[in-house]
C-alpha cells in the first residue's frame, strides 16, 4: 500500500448492512451478509462508480479509479465495513462531488448502508489505519480481488 501511496488521494469508509430481506417462493427470507457477498457488493459498487465517473471509457478502455479496499470486521465483533484508499479521481473534482458519486453508487448495492465518509488523504497514517487488523494476524482483510493500482511500466527502457 505504502509503495503506491502517492497515487491515492482520498480516504473512504463504507459501511455494509449485516442483513437483507429477499423474496422467495416461501415469502420473505433474511440473509446474513458474508465476507464473500461483501466483496461482490464492493465489485458491483466499483463497476457502477467507474461507469458514472468515466462513462463509456470505463467499459471500452478500462479507465477506472485506483482503489485499495480493506474489509474490516471479519475476525472481530464489528459490523463489516470497508476502508479504502482511492486515486485517479477526475481532475478538479471536489471531495463533496466525489462523495455524492460514491454515495449514489454505494446505496444502489444490495448491502450498501448509509454511513459513508470521504476525505482527502493527509498522510501515510491512513494506510496504517487501513491495515490495523493485519497487525492482529488477520491478513484476510485485504480484498485482493478488488484492488486496482497503477500499472508498472512494461519495459525497462
Amino acid at each position: 500500500m505504502v509503495q503506491n501511496k502517492n497515487a491515492f488521494t482520498h480516504a473512504t469508509t463504507l459501511t455494509l448492512r449485516p442483513y437483507r430481506t429477499v423474496l422467495n417462493s416461501n415469502g420473505e427470507a433474511i440473509l446474513k451478509l458474508t465476507h464473500i457477498e461483501a466483496k461482490e457488493t464492493f465489485r458491483f459498487f466499483m463497476k457502477r462508480l467507474n461507469a458514472s465517473l468515466f462513462g463509456n471509457a470505463a467499459r471500452r478502455f478500462g479507465t477506472a479509479l485506483y482503489v485499495i479496499p480493506v474489509l474490516e470486521g471479519q475476525g472481530t465483533n464489528k459490523l463489516l465495513h470497508y476502508h479504502c484508499a482511492i486515486g485517479n479521481v477526475p481532475t478538479g473534482m471536489s471531495v463533496d462531488t466525489l462523495k455524492t458519486y460514491i454515495r449514489t453508487a454505494w446505496l444502489k448495492t444490495p448491502h450498501g448502508n448509509e454511513q459513508i465518509d470521504v476525505e482527502l488523504i493527509e498522510s501515510a497514517g491512513w494506510f496504517a489505519y487501513m491495515g490495523k487488523e493485519i497487525g492482529i494476524k488477520n491478513a484476510d482483510v485485504m480484498d485482493w480481488t478488488n484492488v486496482v493500482i497503477p500499472s508498472a511500466p512494461t519495459s525497462l527502457t
